[in-house]
């Protein structure tokens, strides 16, 4: 080993599951996060890698189980990056081949790749030099791939890292842990200010815009976290539409709803500059036209 390299990533991966350390079987893999339309299965993603990962990851399975076949016909265990900038690459996981891959036509499959426990405590964090070989080689081929560094990667205590109020993006699980946690970093985050948010429906791209704002005749408390709060408990938080569309199916909002911000207002703004924002957005992206869920 190299006297400047600290520790590879086969070494960290090593004690942490039995039958992974005895499988002769394994490959490294390296997915491009450059290409912005993925085409994978019969479906299309448009957007990063990364962002398919982190929020919408049945959709990256999906696409990492569709492979070529005479790769991966021999493979029992993927251990699977992400790359990043240069020839950086991201660890997110162990995956085993729990099933025969079913053949498709040019020579592709689908396989039944399954992330496997041991490995947590890695995922998302752990950050390795690639170097300039090939997008996958077997295990027993490497040489050893230098951890670069160690970060914080995308949650902590299962709780998705607070960055920056535009980068928040989060599904209705992770909305509701954070509320139900009464995370101390998320809560003084989302009480500090108000907003003008966007709820998408991602099984059919709808959009629905809201603000948070202090009304007192009506109740309304005044920050993000109150009304996200409501959310969290709902799904719907009594936005019409979205009681509609939750009403026969309680796990629509599970399965379908994404929040994210779109601009950040002072805590005590005024209810009329709040909604003149607010009206503002549902102008821009059409959220009153076209079926989308605004009804004003």
């Amino acid at each position: 080993m190299d006297n400047n390299i600290i520790i590879t990533i086969q070494e960290l991966l090593s004690g942490r599951n039995a039958e992974f350390d005895k499988s002769e079987k394994v490959k490294f893999v390296r997915h491009k996060n450059d290409i912005e339309e993925h085409h994978y299965q019969d479906k299309t993603y448009v957007g990063s890698l990364i962002q398919m990962y982190r929020y919408d990851y049945q959709e990256f399975i999906d696409y990492q189980n569709e492979q070529d076949l005479k790769n991966f016909k021999n493979v029992e265990y993927i251990v699977s990056f992400i790359g990043e900038e240069g020839s950086e690459a991201r660890f997110i996981g162990v995956f085993k081949s729990c099933e025969k891959p079913i053949e498709k036509a040019k020579g592709l499959a689908i396989f039944n790749f399954q992330e496997v426990n041991g490995f947590q405590a890695l995922k998302d964090k752990v950050i390795i030099n690639w170097g300039d070989r090939s997008w996958h080689l077997w295990k027993k081929d490497d040489k050893g791939n230098e951890v670069i560094r160690i970060d914080k990667g995308f949650k902590s205590n299962n709780l998705p890292i607070f960055s920056r109020y535009e980068d928040i993006i989060l599904n209705y699980d992770e909305l509701k842990s954070i509320i139900e946690s009464n995370n101390y970093e998320w809560k003084s985050k989302l009480e500090a200010c108000n907003c003008v948010y966007l709820i998408l429906d991602k099984s059919n791209g709808k959009q629905y815009v809201g603000v948070t704002y202090k009304d007192t005749s009506k109740g309304m408390k005044s920050g993000i976290w109150n009304r996200w709060s409501e959310y969290a408990k709902t799904g719907h938080g009594n936005d019409e539409k979205l009681v509609e569309l939750c009403a026969n199916k309680p796990n629509y909002a599970k399965r379908n709803f994404q929040w994210s911000i779109l601009e950040t207002l002072p805590l005590n703004v005024i209810p009329k500059v709040a909604i003149e924002r607010e009206s503002i957005y549902k102008e821009k992206l059409g959220t009153r036209k076209n079926n989308n869920y605004n009804m004003n």
